[in-house]
């Protein structure tokens, strides 16, 4: 049952994300594995076509759900996560700051081109009118009816190569059929979200205004984390029993980022 959980316990299994792909006719090879939980996959690839062009080279693959847990078959979840995800994009493919889809991969899976750059997670550094950009970059989203929900973590929030903000990882955003009051109120919390992060990476630039927003708590942020705090130190708790005892990897340290690093369980 534990040799089983080792494998369970990722998305893709403990193998992971298949060394070679092929992307539109053309193979592409593994480079590194920027994540794999649970949920989803996502890794880098490379043509290995010596005609390539060079813009087209890097591409990003994320795969849901496709592994059983403890014999239950999940595959139908990812399925679901990754359709989910991919009509998001759909809708969003007019924005040229989120993950531009190139294809469907499998059933439970979809290629984009790679967006160069760092995430906040990496520490960049970032410009002057960064934030002012993301800013109108997340009303754009809004737009669209659409809710980002994950903006709090800052592994989604890439600084790209040219300066600019650029959001990945839709899977968990919201779509509503209209901006009624449940829409505006969850696109709030991702404007709350937002100044967070300019008050801690650039807080010289934040207004008086955005200073009392940014630590302006609405309730159901309250309640959500008096809700998830105890959920989130077991969580924890769990994947550090679970790393050093070997049911789960440490990552290749070509592959290592602050989102999968296992010393963040040690915190």
């Amino acid at each position: 049952m534990f040799e089983r959980l080792k494998s369970d316990l990722y998305a893709c299994g403990f193998d992971g994300l298949p060394k070679e792909i092929a992307v539109n006719g053309e193979q592409h090879q593994l480079q590194r594995t920027f994540k794999h939980d649970f949920f989803a996959a996502t890794g880098l690839y490379e043509s290995i076509q010596p005609e390539a062009l060079e813009a087209d080279t890097l591409k990003v693959l994320k795969v849901s759900r496709t592994q059983p847990f403890l014999g239950l078959p999940l595959c139908w979840l990812g399925r679901w996560l990754c359709r989910r995800e991919v009509e998001i994009l759909q809708r969003l493919q007019d924005l040229d700051q989120v993950p531009h889809l190139v294809d469907r991969w499998g059933e439970n899976g979809f290629v984009y081109d790679y967006i160069p750059g760092l995430s906040l997670d990496e520490k960049p550094t970032i410009p002057d009118g960064f934030f002012d950009e993301l800013a109108r970059l997340l009303e754009r989203v809004h737009q669209h009816n659409l809710c980002y929900i994950d903006l709090n973590k800052r592994g989604n929030i890439l600084v790209g190569q040219d300066g600019r903000p650029y959001l990945i990882d839709f899977q968990i955003s919201l779509v509503f059929r209209s901006s009624g009051w449940l829409c505006r109120l969850f696109q709030r919390e991702d404007q709350y979200h937002l100044l967070k992060h300019k008050r801690r990476l650039r807080p010289d630039l934040m207004t008086p205004q955005e200073r009392e927003q940014s630590r302006c708590k609405s309730p159901w942020i309250r309640i959500h984390r008096l809700v998830t705090s105890p959920f989130r130190r077991l969580r924890r708790g769990l994947m550090r029993w679970l790393y050093q005892r070997g049911y789960l990897h440490r990552p290749p340290q070509s592959d290592l980022s602050p989102e999968n690093d296992p010393a963040r369980f040690d915190r």
